[in-house]
């Protein structure tokens, strides 16, 4: 397991296809999957009320703006799903979380993967949709699954947690699973940086929650790592 001591982290990882796996945050959510839902709130009855607003009026959005092909990456058990137009399509790593999505969803195409090696064609998707995973990712991480991103859709939509303060947020968390530790690396953003970063428009400035839409050109030499096309999957 990771352990941490301030912001140093006892470091866990392997390449695969050239971007660096954090070990320590597979395992994390493997253990958390199955009490993932019930341990997202905060414990602060002000708190989880405003989480359970701003869900609901990214939700809102989400139902409004998405349709077509769309492609949920890091899925985990499907809380955002729902909200989702058009055929989707769910892909996690975590086998444990997608246990989870398809009690929720049973009717959901899921894909186990590793991001950013996503398994589908250039083009196979109108939008990529992601919900609390980019501001998990370090990096070459990042770079890696913006790549893959504009491979694979024409537009894509982040939503991921505000910072507590008017900068970005940028450290190992400590996190507890039945007594084990896992130290976990994490973003918080603003609007603005958000923003900047990715190049976007922003969909929602929430207290909690930051949603924001970039427009992306389709590139890639049109090979596929696994699957031709959204309908074509083999679903888990």
């Amino acid at each position: 397991m990771g352990h941490t001591t301030g912001d140093t982290q006892e470091v866990q990882s392997e390449h695969d296809g050239g971007v660096e796996r954090d070990l320590v945050r597979e395992r994390y959510y493997e253990h958390r999957a199955p009490v993932y839902d019930e341990t997202s709130y905060r414990g602060d009855p002000e708190i989880d009320a405003g989480l359970d607003r701003e869900s609901k009026e990214i939700g809102e959005i989400l139902s409004a703006e998405t349709g077509g092909r769309v492609l949920e990456v890091g899925c985990g058990t499907g809380l955002w799903t729902p909200y989702l137009r058009g055929h989707v399509v769910g892909i996690d790593l975590i086998a444990g979380m997608l246990q989870l999505a398809r009690q929720r969803i049973p009717e959901l195409p899921l894909v186990q993967a590793r991001v950013p090696l996503i398994p589908f064609a250039t083009g196979a998707f109108d939008q990529l949709v992601t919900a609390n995973f980019y501001g998990l990712l370090r990096p070459a991480e990042r770079l890696a699954f913006l790549a893959e991103a504009s491979r694979l859709a024409r537009e894509l939509i982040v939503i991921d947690l505000r910072s507590d303060t008017d900068e970005v947020s940028e450290r190992i968390e400590t996190r507890r699973v039945d007594g084990s530790t896992y130290g976990i690396f994490r973003r918080r953003f603003t609007p603005e940086a958000l923003q900047a970063e990715l190049d976007a428009e922003v969909l929602y400035p929430g207290e909690l929650f930051l949603a924001v839409r970039k427009k992306l050109t389709v590139s890639g030499n049109g090979s596929s790592n696994g699957h031709g096309s959204p309908n074509g999957h083999e679903a888990h």
